[in-house]
């Protein structure tokens, strides 16, 4: 529950005035705001640092943030002009190995 609160607080502040001034959509709405300031919270209130990315077909680059110590992660979307969307967030976050693709020798 308590994280639950804390994201909710981190939605208000990177919507700032107009979280209190819209009404409730019907669905979630993707938090927009500029990447360095979501790094910089989602380090200081989480502890979540870069782990992995990858370049969207869109030329946007997708990047997951995970707290090693927590297990709490989100995954930002970020565009070429430096805004980061958050797409998704949760608990227990696992960097598996990588399979090799090879086949055995």
């Amino acid at each position: 529950m308590a994280q639950i609160l804390a994201w909710m607080a981190l939605c208000t502040f990177f919507l700032g005035a107009q979280a209190a001034a819209q009404p409730a959509a019907p669905f979630a709405r993707i938090l927009c705001h500029d990447y360095k300031e979501i790094a910089r919270e989602l380090k200081s209130r989480y502890e979540e640092v870069p782990v992995s990315l990858g370049l969207q077909s869109n030329g946007h680059l997708v990047q997951v943030f995970a707290s090693p110590r927590t297990g709490s992660w989100t995954i930002l979307s970020v565009a070429p002009d430096g805004t980061g969307c958050v797409l998704a967030a949760g608990q227990r976050w696992e960097i598996l190995p990588i399979p090799s693709i090879d086949p055995p020798a």
